[in-house]
């Protein structure tokens, strides 16, 4: 169960009195919502970096905006997406950005972000951003796997219904992915069985 007055993702991305001041009841549901689509980059057939693009419920997209968009134009300009960077974002690099990679079973932490965007579309916010591996992966000689979610579930970062995953760098055709429920490594005290996105590539 989740412990009174956990702070949960209002530190992890808000970090901001109106949240972090709060002492929350005990929870067993996710309280923030995620859509994200996952597009795996390849340079020379060798799996390099995970870019997202994250779009957020309305009632957190609401609260950031409210906290960055200073100038009440409707986008983040240049120091206002520096500023949802730092102050809503970068601490979850404590969390590996809820990117949990594996090859051959084993974890790969993520720690490294580039080219992060946050922008605005009818009332919504969506974070894009990068993540690159500490080393290329060639992912038809090795098993990888990544699962995107918040192991306390505070978070619910669902895959697009739709269209949840996109390769970039390779032919077409030379990857594909499942996805399935990880029950060999639960999540939120072994109640939950994440989704997982694992990757079946050709040699050519």
């Amino acid at each position: 169960m989740r412990v009174t007055g956990r702070s949960g993702l209002a530190i992890r991305i808000a970090l901001t009195v109106a949240l972090i001041g709060q002492c929350r009841p005990v929870a067993a549901h996710p309280h923030v919502w995620i859509n994200d689509v996952t597009t795996f980059l390849f340079k020379d057939r060798q799996l390099v970096a995970i870019h997202h693009r994250w779009q957020f419920d309305e009632i957190f997209s609401s609260f950031v905006i409210q906290q960055h968009d200073k100038n009440r134009d409707g986008k983040f300009d240049k120091a206002e997406n520096a500023s949802v960077q730092n102050e809503a974002f970068s601490n979850l690099r404590d969390y590996g950005y809820f990117t949990h990679v594996r090859v051959n079973d084993k974890k790969m932490p993520l720690e490294r972000v580039q080219d992060f965007q946050a922008t605005i579309k009818k009332d919504i916010m969506i974070y894009e951003f990068t993540l690159s591996l500490p080393k290329p992966v060639d992912v038809v000689r090795h098993h990888f796997a990544v699962g995107v979610f918040d192991p306390e579930y505070y978070v619910e970062v669902d895959l697009d219904e739709n269209d949840p995953v996109h390769f970039s760098g390779l032919p077409d055709g030379a990857c594909t992915f499942d996805i399935r429920e990880d029950s060999k490594h639960p999540i939120y005290y072994g109640m939950v069985d994440p989704p997982v996105i694992y990757l079946n590539c050709a040699t050519s």
